[in-house]
Order: structure tokens, then C-alpha cells, then sequence
């Protein structure tokens, strides 16, 4: 299958009732739904996925002079995916980002989308694709400090 993973920030100052009113439900220029989208496709053909609520997430990599660093994100929604080929991927969001999810899947071209809608109004980091950390509990020691 295909699996393809959409990371969209919503806007809390959508204004529905604006929408509803003068354009037909729809967002407008000055009424947008959504902030952003990011979408993933996985790289390779997906075999199986789990999706875990309140999981730890191993944020793990190397500082720039190669010493190995481990960090543990709690209260995280992990979608753990085995490709075809056998390799393991994880992506991660934490639990206080995520206002809803969505699945969907579409059997005629083994396509499987999933949205995870995040809240605008809480601080967070993207150290890498597919992975949104709250700021607040992102490791204090990968921070890059600007002057």
C-alpha cells in the first residue's frame, strides 16, 4: 500500500459561521482554514502500519561532532510502518498538538491518507519530517541558540 501522512495546522480564528454565510461553507481570503498542510508519502510500498496513542517517542541522531544523543518524548501518537522491503519507520506527534485525526482509505489504488490536524495556539517543533514536538518538551540540548 501506499501510505501517505498529512500534517495540517489549523486555524482557531476560522470562523465557520463567516464561511457558512457568505461563502458556502469554504474558507475565503481573509477566513482560511488551515494555516498549513505538510504532506509524506512514505518511500517505499508500506506492508503494515500501527497507529499508537500515548506512546514514548525515541527522538535519537548525532550532534554535529558526532557524539550520539536519545531523548524520550512522552505522550506521543507513533505511526510505526514496516515497508515491503522490511525497513521500520516511525513518525511522531505529541498528544497536545493533535485537535482530531482522519483515516482514509481508498482500496482502488491502495492508498491510505492519514490526517493528523494540529492546534495553532501551542508552541512546536519539526526536527524532522513527520515528527511535531511541543516546544515546551522539546530537548533542551538540541535547541540551536541564535545571536
Amino acid at each position: 500500500m501506499i501510505l501517505h501522512l498529512h500534517f495540517i495546522l489549523v486555524n482557531s480564528e476560522f470562523n465557520k459561521g463567516l464561511a457558512d454565510d457568505l461563502y458556502g461553507g469554504e474558507e475565503s481570503e481573509d477566513n482560511i482554514k488551515h494555516l498549513w498542510e505538510d504532506e509524506l508519502q512514505v518511500s517505499e510500498p508500506v506492508k503494515e502500519f500501527k497507529i499508537k496513542n500515548n506512546a514514548i517517542y525515541t527522538l535519537a541522531g548525532f550532534f554535529p561532532d558526532d557524539k550520539p544523543f536519545s531523548f524520550e518524548i512522552w505522550d506521543t501518537t507513533i505511526v510505526d510502518c514496516i515497508t515491503e522491503e522490511g525497513k521500520a519507520m516511525q513518525f511522531a506527534v505529541s498528544k497536545k498538538l493533535l485537535k482530531k485525526t482522519e483515516k482514509v482509505v481508498d482500496e482502488k489504488t491502495n492508498e491510505t491518507h492519514l490526517f493528523f490536524y494540529l492546534r495553532d495556539g501551542i508552541p512546536m517543533e519539526n526536527p524532522m519530517n513527520g515528527v511535531y514536538i511541543v516546544k515546551a518538551e522539546f530537548p533542551k540540548e538540541l535547541k540551536v541558540k541564535t545571536q
